[in-house]
């Protein structure tokens, strides 16, 4: 290791709001720039360093958290501490630092153990040169705030000027009705205009307007809205001190940002005319994707959080961070030009944290990101900017980091819809994540993924979508099951829906409230060539879609439904029994299937209080994809033959046990309803 660089080189100027003690001023600048592996400088002992950060030191002050974090860590006042560049002890290889910019802070135990030193926490610090345009902007200082403003606006201003895939979407639009956030100049006071009705266009272009992501609330909570007797009033005046704490904190992060247009859902559309919301509904994926940028409130239960304008990083574990601006002269070298360093905590794991927020375990709210072409997220522990080309946090806002890998569509850029259709298994994807978000209306189960159905259609040509389905994704796309639990949150206690109101057909995963996976899909595999079972291949090939359709309840072909049925030929199906033993760890959903009195598989109900009602039911096994196992549907006969059959479960034949039953069944034509 390469110890020589002194401490005590030419003493650096530091520039306003960087404090540094004499130590850590005089850090040579062969330290932050040199490439080269392990180099060290020798600091203070530890008494002295917690004396210089209460003087106002900052580089002392944020590596004083390692000590800190380690209840071990015990030193005496003259045990001197060494600071160490690129040591990575046992880092994480997908830990989302340059493995060249960690620090190690090390105490000298005087007695020759381990080289003499003891680590302290090797994975506390990270440090990274801080590029323009981030470097004009104030410095961060440990137990200070973050200008969140500031901030913004250097992001919009650096994706506007830099990123092409951002800036593509030219399409003319502007939302049916839209907050004027400067309608009255003597006022804070908003109001609601229609944008038709309204001269907003410039040169036929139309004006740039920004969107709220937000969570509504239990109905105690309620957010401020427009409904056919407040229109009036809201197209006249809406006083800004009657607005809830999110909108009053986005009306004025617009203002900030020299926004004059905001689209705010409970106010823009006349929430008790059936009429207008549906057809608003049907637009919400324009409204998203063709906004400037879209302001998300993350942390918010309900419209009374409001948006965390400012980011206290003393409180934020594992996010903590302090900017420090110096120059100096080098050794044998000419001037050291003024450069800014970023020293920061860096976490054990990097589980995503900061995307886990009330917000994103809402259903309406999937769309809402995933359409938008740049979102700032407003989170405990800081901001959150998406756009299609970067993804960054405040501790680096210049810096990309990965997508949550809690699901894959997460891995996507925002915005990136050729992405995140790439794959068949990209609408499975989707599904699961948007199944296991809540929704105060069971009714809004399609309406809410009615704006990604619309962008997914152009990646599905020629098949129709009905209930969630897409045609071309049959037979795999109907083997979804439902999750007992959910991974999100737990179920709303103020839905307000009917049971008896109709959502969608029994063979769309829209038609149960429960989380749905897709587990089965990819436990079933092409039949193996050399498999002595030549009527297995043969099952997708003769399985087909005749018929798939859907009647919209609006004017919505991607929405809400009245009626669904799928004919499908080619079918092979065969009466079973269900057995009165439950197995497996959900008893209340697994039953076994028997056919002629020999248990031949078992089955997941779509609803766990399904079973006493199937006893007297007439059912059939539909096959719809062979693996080792065949894969498919358990079915319920309807009473009469034009009523066709009704999806009970999903869930399987085992492979012996199918060898003496699908030879013998006749391929037919059946309607699913």
């Amino acid at each position: 290791m390469d110890t020589s660089a002194s401490p005590y080189s030419q003493r650096r100027v530091d520039y306003p709001g960087s404090k540094l003690c004499e130590v850590c001023s005089a850090i040579p600048a062969s330290f932050w720039s040199d490439e080269s592996r392990n180099i060290g400088v020798k600091l203070q002992p530890l008494e002295s360093m917690r004396l210089e950060a209460e003087r106002g030191c900052q580089l002392c002050a944020i590596l004083l958290l390692g000590p800190g974090r380690d209840p071990n860590f015990q030193s005496g006042n003259l045990k001197t501490l060494e600071l160490i560049r690129n040591a990575f002890y046992g880092m994480a290889e997908d830990m989302d630092v340059d493995r060249s910019s960690l620090l190690t802070l090390r105490e000298d135990t005087l007695r020759g153990q381990d080289h003499g030193y003891r680590k302290i926490n090797p994975r506390d610090f990270g440090f990274s040169l801080v590029p323009s345009p981030w470097s004009a902007l104030e410095p961060v200082k440990m137990g200070e705030h973050v200008d969140n403003i500031q901030l913004i606006q250097v992001w919009l201003e650096h994706c506007r000027d830099n990123h092409t895939q951002c800036s593509s979407n030219t399409e003319c639009f502007l939302p049916t009705r839209i907050l004027d956030l400067q309608a009255f100049s003597d006022s804070e006071d908003i109001r609601l205009i229609t944008s038709m009705a309204d001269d907003l266009f410039f040169d036929g272009q139309p004006p740039k307007y920004v969107t709220l992501s937000h969570c509504w609330g239990p109905p105690s909570k309620q957010p401020l809205t427009t409904t056919t007797a407040t229109l009036s009033e809201r197209m006249t005046r809406i006083p800004f001190e009657k607005l809830p704490q999110t909108f009053r904190d986005s009306v004025e992060i617009c203002r900030s940002l020299r926004q004059r247009f905001l689209w705010i859902d409970s106010l823009c559309i006349i929430q008790d005319d059936e009429g207008d919301w549906a057809k608003e509904a049907a637009l919400m994926a324009s409204v998203y994707s063709r906004s400037f940028f879209t302001l998300a409130a993350l942390d918010s239960k309900d419209s009374s959080g409001g948006c965390k304008m400012i980011a206290d990083i003393q409180s934020s574990y594992s996010n903590r961070f302090g900017d420090i601006d110096f120059y100096g002269l080098e050794e044998h070298e000419t001037r050291f030009h003024r450069q800014r360093l970023r020293v920061f905590e860096l976490p054990f794991f990097d589980d995503g944290s900061i995307e886990v927020g009330h917000l994103n375990s809402r259903a309406w709210t999937l769309q809402e990101r995933e359409l938008s072409r740049r979102v700032i997220s407003f989170a405990s522990q800081g901001l959150l900017w998406e756009c299609k080309e970067l993804r960054a946090t405040s501790q680096r806002p210049w810096e990309n980091i990965e997508r949550s890998i809690t699901r894959s569509i997460y891995r996507v850029p925002l915005g990136d819809t050729k992405g995140l259709f790439k794959s068949k298994a990209s609408w499975d994807d989707i599904v699961e994540d948007y199944s296991a978000r809540l929704l105060t209306k069971q009714s809004d189960r399609l309406i809410a993924l009615s704006g990604i159905a619309q962008a997914a259609q152009e990646f599905y040509p020629g098949a129709t979508y009905v209930g969630g389905i897409w045609s071309t994704l049959i037979p795999e796309g109907l083997l979804w099951k439902t999750v007992p639990q959910r991974s999100k949150a737990t179920e709303l206690q103020y839905q307000t829906d009917t049971e008896s109101a109709y959502i969608a057909p029994s063979w769309s995963w829209a038609s149960v409230k429960s989380p749905v996976d897709f587990s089965l899909v990819r436990a079933s595999v092409k039949v193996p060539v050399d498999l002595n079972f030549s009527f297995g291949r043969t099952i997708a090939q003769r399985l087909k879609v005749e018929e798939m359709v859907g009647i919209p309840k609006y004017q919505d072909p991607y929405g809400a439904l009245e009626y669904g049925a799928l004919v499908l030929s080619g079918a092979l199906l065969f009466n079973v029994d269900i057995s009165d033993r439950v197995i497996g760890p959900h008893a209340d959903l697994f039953v076994g299937l028997i056919k002629d009195g020999v248990p031949v598989g078992e089955v997941s109900l779509d609803a766990a209080d399904m079973l006493s009602s199937l006893s007297k039911s007439k059912l059939y096994f539909l096959c719809l994809v062979f693996s080792f196992h065949v894969y498919g549907l358990l079915l319920r006969e309807g009473v009469n033959h034009e009523d066709g059959y009704t999806r009970v479960g999903v869930g399987m034949i085992r492979y012996r046990r199918s060898l003496g039953i699908f030879p013998k069944c006749k391929p037919r034509t059946i309607k699913l309803v």
